[in-house]
């Protein structure tokens, strides 16, 4: 059987174009994939392009806002803590506790974490609604520079002309160096370091320092102190040594000053040397004088009082007993130069009653040396203020306790050793007129200055019907050099040879002393020997009363020199062998001159109550465990190194302060009753190049935190850091008034 023939297929002709239809289709299909797929992916980044650009807007517009809102809580004094806001509070860096933002109420009894520096803005920023996200959160921090507003300076402080620590106790043993028991569960707060090269008790409330708190034996509770370093097993510090102002300048003891014995609207003393404390409790001390300013000029003050009858100085004739303590318990002491009518109206209970060397280069304020056993006292209601001066190389030292120094006396007397030799006439002696009887021969100043080189000679030689006297005036006596004004005089004796008429009671030779310038004392008579003698006339023991009188001229006009009137008698009917003869006179003084005398001299012996463990404060404020009224401010170093401080503050409402810190051997704080004052009491400005307290600097650090209801706790990304300058023209922050001024606005990238 025949198979079917296949069909052939027919072949394709070269040169045709069949199919290639396909081949254009899909090179457009390819094309046009690759272009929409390039589209698309550039599409995409531009739209996640679009969204990024649209956060980052969100947040830089977040983060400008969060730091529009802090900069006008500063200006407004905005409070965000939960403590109870002070009226017309803005802040302005000062120790009160408080932050940028307020301060919170004390939960954990560490004070320094109650500050409010952070403001919390929830939600602050709201998302766009096309975006699906939540609203954009902000936190701002806030911290201030140093050396700004309250704590700036308007005047150059540098390392040179403050101390190192606003308290540094130099005592080692035998007494706790820092105690502080702060009343109401409050604290002892201190602007600068705190160093006690012994150790640190506290009995109640706090001790919060602005940057250290060490000891080198030890703090108890360590729990109540507060400070960025807290070492209580630290090693110890030197006594900067600082010299005073005497000292600087090489003047010497001041001269001495009587305090004025009345008391009107202003009672002005004058710098100088003050030794009796009864003459000036007569003052500060008296309810009459309640009313009334004692204003201290600018200058030196030396108070070294003799009131104590343990001071070799002491003498009841020229100062009165009951102690060496100045007592200021009324009206309102003002030292230094006034400011405006402070005199006539006081400020207190605020200060700036004086300058304050902390607001004037060319400040002249004063100095109080207390030397000896010398220490001051304030209480009752009295209204304190002490200004030092400015320097630029060493601090404004207001209060000083002298380190060096001992009571010496000096001697004009017969004794090899001594300061020099018996005081003797010098010039020509002058005798009485003959008249009718002889008078006095040989009367030279060679003569009668010592035994052995003649003599002045008087004899009658016809006797006489009466009893006549005559005198040799003798002159000079003056020592080396001035003896000062407050000088105490402790022995005096006249040396006398010389020979009576005859051994009759009405014939005994007299002595009249009379000091230059002052009153004649005397006169007392001598014994009546036969032949030439040497008589020694202790005038403490021997003349009292020429003696004591000579005390009090010497000590209120200091002494140059003196008259010795010498006169001797003959009884009538006596021939020429009753004769008067006189060989040699000369005067020994013992005597203090104004000295300077350390608080440790141990010439005060055991009864110097500043010793340690004397019981005695060189400064006490406040009666220990009563009440003070007043207020007390030292605008100026508290320099007392080898003595103790006591502050027992009651019912602290002002700015009661140590300004540029307090050096003591101790020091015991105290407060009674329920203080309100919240800042610092012991403050050490801090260096500064003189910008004043008008303006202060903060710098604020804004964090975003998109699409979160919060920015706490975690604080989010740094967006923005700004540095704002707060204006206050008068110096104290006004809220809603202040200038501010953006000196630095930087996002971050």
């Amino acid at each position: 059987m025949t198979r079917p023939r296949p069909r052939l297929r027919p072949r394709q002709r070269l040169g045709s174009d069949d199919g290639a239809i396909l081949v254009f289709a899909l090179i457009i299909v390819t094309t046009v994939a690759l272009v929409v797929g390039t589209v698309l992916v550039r599409g995409d980044g531009s739209l996640r392009a679009t969204v990024a650009l649209r956060e980052v807007a969100g947040s830089t517009y977040a983060a400008d806002g969060a730091a529009q809102v802090a900069i006008n809580d500063l200006r407004t004094g905005h409070w965000g803590g939960t403590a109870t806001e002070p009226a017309d509070w803005a802040f302005d860096n000062s120790d009160d506790g408080t932050g940028c933002f307020g301060a919170n109420s004390d939960t954990d009894g560490n004070p320094a974490n109650d500050a409010v520096g952070t403001l919390d803005l929830s939600n602050f920023y709201p998302a766009s609604a096309a975006s699906g996200d939540g609203p954009t959160s902000a936190r701002v921090e806030c911290v201030a520079e140093d050396s700004t507003g309250a704590q700036g300076s308007p005047v150059p402080i540098t390392n040179q002309n403050k101390p190192g620590n606003a308290i540094l106790t130099l005592g080692t043993g035998g007494e706790t160096g820092l105690t502080s028991s702060a009343s109401g569960g409050n604290s002892l707060r201190v602007h600068g370091g705190v160093w006690s090269n012994s150790d640190i008790s506290v009995t109640n409330g706090d001790i919060v320092s602005s940057t250290s708190i060490r000891a080198h034996t030890g703090c108890a509770p360590t729990s109540a102190l507060h400070a960025p370093v807290v070492d209580c097993s630290s090693g110890t510090v030197a006594d900067p040594g600082y010299p005073s102002d005497p000292s600087v300048t090489g003047t010497g003891v001041p001269p001495l000053r009587t305090p004025p014995t009345s008391c009107p609207a202003v009672v002005t003393f004058e710098p100088g040397y003050y030794d009796d404390a009864a003459a000036l409790n007569n003052l500060t001390n008296r309810n009459a004088c309640r009313d009334s300013v004692f204003w201290f000029r600018p200058g030196t003050y030396y108070f070294d009082f003799h009131n104590g009858t343990n001071d070799p100085m002491y003498d009841s004739d020229t100062n009165g007993g009951g102690g060496s303590e100045w007592n200021v318990s009324v009206g309102a002491l003002i030292a230094g130069d006034p400011v405006g009518d402070s005199l006539t109206n006081p400020r207190f209970p605020a200060d700036g009653n004086c300058r304050n060397p902390i607001d004037d280069v060319t400040t002249q304020g004063v100095q109080f040396l207390f030397g000896g056993e010398s220490r001051l006292r304030v209480d009752g209601g009295a209204n304190v203020e002490i200004c030092g001066s400015y320097h630029g190389d060493r601090p404004p030292i207001a209060l000083y306790g002298l380190r060096t120094g001992t009571s010496t006396r000096t001697s004009f007397t017969e004794a090899s050793g001594d300061d020099g030799d018996p005081l003797t006439t010098s010039g020509t002696p002058s005798v009485t007129p003959a008249g009718s009887d002889n008078t006095f021969t040989g009367a030279t100043a060679p003569a009668l200055r010592d035994a052995g080189n003649g003599s002045a000679t008087w004899f009658r030689p016809n006797g006489g019907a009466t009893t006549v006297s005559r005198t040799v005036t003798m002159n000079g006596f003056a020592p080396p050099a001035t003896i000062p004004r407050g000088s105490v005089v402790k022995d005096a004796r006249l040396l006398v040879r010389h020979k009576a008429s005859q051994n009759n009671a009405g014939t005994a030779s007299t002595i009249t002393l009379t000091p230059a310038g002052g009153t004649a004392l005397g006169p007392f008579n001598l014994d009546r020997p036969g032949t030439l003698t040497t008589q020694t006339v202790d005038l403490r023991t021997q003349q009292p009363t020429v003696f004591n009188a000579l005390q009090r001229a010497v000590h209120g006009n200091g002494y140059t020199g003196a008259k010795v009137d010498f006169t001797g008698t003959i009884a009538r009917n006596l021939g020429a062998a009753a004769t008067v003869e006189l060989d040699a006179v000369r005067l020994e003084l013992e005597l203090y001159l104004p000295q300077f005398r350390a608080q440790s001299d141990a010439g005060l012996g055991a009864g110097n109550c500043l010793r340690l463990g004397g019981g005695c404060n060189l400064i006490g404020v406040g009666p220990s465990g009563g009440s003070y009224h007043g207020v007390f401010y030292v605008q100026g170093t508290t320099y007392t190194p080898t003595t103790r401080i006591q502050l027992n503050l009651s019912n602290l409402q002002q700015a009661e302060v140590f300004r540029f810190g307090v050096i003591s051997r101790s020091l015991d704080f105290s407060t009674q009753g329920n203080p309100t004052f919240q800042d610092a009491v012991i403050q050490l400005p801090d260096n500064s190049p003189g910008w004043g307290f008008n303006g202060t600097l903060v710098q604020l650090k804004v964090f975003v935190c998109p699409d979160s209801p919060t920015c706490a706790p975690s604080p989010g990304r740094l967006a923005l850091t700004t540095r704002v300058q707060l204006w206050d023209p008068s110096g104290s922050p006004a809220p809603g008034r202040r200038q501010v001024s953006v000196l630095s606005w930087s996002h971050t990238r």
